[in-house]
């Protein structure tokens, strides 16, 4: 029976790449599947060439080509994302780390109860809004110099990296919007609901920002155990 040479598997990733699909680990599945394919096509018709019976394989994945495997990939990544997102938000909710939380959430609730406040916390937001932008622009140009090093895109890093600085970007842009619900010094139950968010927003800005980056290259061999092998 015919097999695939390794010319072969190099052209399969070459395929994957020039029908949109960049992520490294997203282009082994889908070799993987299509030399399997191919393989069994050859063993129906031996007489095909190589295009030929990747195309065949190909038309499998119907009018869209790539692109379910790659939303499908997405979710399931976006899913484990999240859980490592929330595994270490949970952190912060636990002893000792619960301390630091109720300390930033009663420095707010109270300077909210204080004429001056608003200046206080006006500051207070500016200040965190620079700070995510400046850890949104560092992620950006680490994973940049990241891809030029490895050659390759994974999937899973780009969440890390790429996701974080959305939401880091999100963060600092809507942390002074809070400031135009305070025209007064607010009851207290908006304290309590203002301090909240605020708290809430720095803990996820922490986490997303430095946190798991700093764990990136852990994350990423525990997920992928080839990482290690190829970006070394």
């Amino acid at each position: 029976m015919k097999k695939l040479t390794e010319k072969h598997v190099e052209e399969l990733y070459t395929f994957t790449r020039q029908h949109y699909v960049e992520h490294y680990d997203v282009q082994t599945e889908l070799v993987d599947h299509l030399a399997n394919d191919i393989e069994q096509i050859w063993k129906n018709k031996p007489q095909l060439s190589f295009e030929k019976a990747r195309d065949i394989s190909f038309k499998k994945f119907g009018v869209f080509g790539f692109m379910g495997v790659v939303e499908e990939k997405q979710k399931q990544l976006g899913k484990k994302y999240r859980k490592i997102l929330w595994k270490y938000i949970k952190e912060w909710f636990a002893f000792p780390k619960i301390l630091t939380v109720i300390s930033t959430f009663l420095f707010f609730y109270y300077f909210l109860q204080l004429n001056i406040g608003i200046y206080i916390i006006g500051s207070s937001l500016f200040l965190l809004a620079i700070i995510d932008l400046y850890f949104v622009n560092k992620l950006k140009k680490e994973f940049d110099k990241r891809t030029r090093t490895n050659g390759k895109k994974w999937m899973l890093e780009e969440m890390i990296f790429n996701v974080a600085s959305f939401g880091g970007v999100m963060v600092a842009a809507n942390l002074p919007q809070i400031l135009t619900y305070i025209e007064r010094v607010p009851s207290k139950i908006e304290s309590i609901i203002i301090a909240t968010m605020i708290t809430l927003a720095i803990i996820y800005s922490y986490v997303t920002l430095s946190i798991i980056p700093k764990k990136s290259e852990k994350l990423l061999q525990k997920h992928y155990p080839e990482y290690k092998l190829i970006s070394s």
